[in-house]
């Protein structure tokens, strides 16, 4: 008799180990590395804290009262009635909190392990960003749009010398932006599309009836953000790589929507096609990624070149 409640004393012991370890731990440990999946620590802290919290406690809870049933209740026939009183009811107090210490264990450990791969990734974004920017500012504005602008002016001082006066007005906002964004790292969108609005305007007066220029711009997005001349970069390239002439007019429009920016045009490609390392569009790209998990998407048919910047908030 006293070896038969040895032996069963022993197997007790191994069964309420085995529900708690098992129904509690790897509870624990499943639902941290399930919301660790869900959510970014980075970027969601707070949305993961609280999601971690409320999950937590609920399933903490409801697995250590499912267990003291089953051991009281239904293996000691404890009265049910019993079950929330005295005692028991002080012992579920301290295996639950004793469980939510377990568990907060675990999403500590997710915590920093995810504060560890945020720092790395923040440095090495940081040294792409800075790598970026410095691209940009050697790439600001083709040199041979500068040639192209002061070849249009010499020819409009003599015929033109109204339209001359506000050629250069506009040429010398382009430049003094330049200056000015050369350090930022995001720009208003109002400003970007003030500066893009001058620039296709210069290529308008160079390319008289070749170029057509749109915009669609969401009153809501106009307080939203960019990086500093990324529309150049994209407006250059139409003209980098397209025919534009009276006979093939380019179109170009730039909206918003879904909070992105949009910028296409049709396309009119060169007979003899140039050579296109991508840099401004990778640097582009590069300085994007410091800032926003938003991709940059690019759609292309046989007529329509489309890119889409997602919009960043202002805070």
């Amino acid at each position: 008799m006293f070896n038969r409640l040895n032996w069963n004393i022993f197997y007790s012991s191994i069964i309420v180990s085995a529900m708690y370890c098992f129904g509690l731990a790897m509870g624990c440990s499943v639902i941290s590395t399930l919301l660790d999946w869900k959510f970014n620590w980075h970027l969601q802290g707070k949305k993961r804290l609280v999601w971690g919290i409320i999950i937590t406690i609920i399933y903490v809870v409801t697995v250590v009262l499912l267990i003291d049933y089953y051991l009281l209740v239904k293996l000691q026939k404890l009265p049910y009635e019993q079950f929330f009183k005295g005692r028991f009811l002080w012992m579920h107090l301290f295996y639950i909190v004793l469980s939510l210490g377990i568990a907060t264990f675990f999403h500590a450990k997710g915590s920093m392990q995810a504060l560890k791969v945020a720092l790395t990734q923040k440095a090495l974004l940081e040294n792409q960003n800075i790598a970026s920017q410095y691209e940009a500012l050697k790439n600001q504005v083709d040199p041979h749009f500068l040639f192209n602008s002061l070849n249009v002016l010499s020819s409009l001082v003599d015929e033109n010398p109204e339209m001359a006066q506000k050629f250069i007005s506009k040429l010398s906002h382009i430049y003094r932006y330049i200056l000015d964004q050369k350090n930022q790292e995001l720009v208003n969108l109002e400003e970007e599309l003030s500066f893009a609005d001058k620039y296709i305007f210069l290529q308008q007066i160079r390319f008289e009836g070749g170029v057509n220029y749109s915009t669609d711009i969401a009153f809501s997005d106009m307080n939203k953000t960019t990086i500093p001349l990324a529309l150049q970069i994209l407006i250059e390239n139409i003209f980098k790589h397209n025919i534009v002439s009276d006979e093939k007019p380019i179109n170009i429009k730039i909206e918003t929507d879904n909070h992105y920016l949009i910028v296409s045009n049709n396309i009119n490609p060169k007979s003899t096609k140039q050579t296109s390392h991508k840099m401004g569009l990778e640097n582009i790209k590069a300085r994007y990624n410091y800032f926003t998990d938003e991709r940059i998407i690019i759609e292309e048919t046989a007529d329509l070149f489309k890119i889409k910047l997602p919009l960043i908030n202002s805070q």
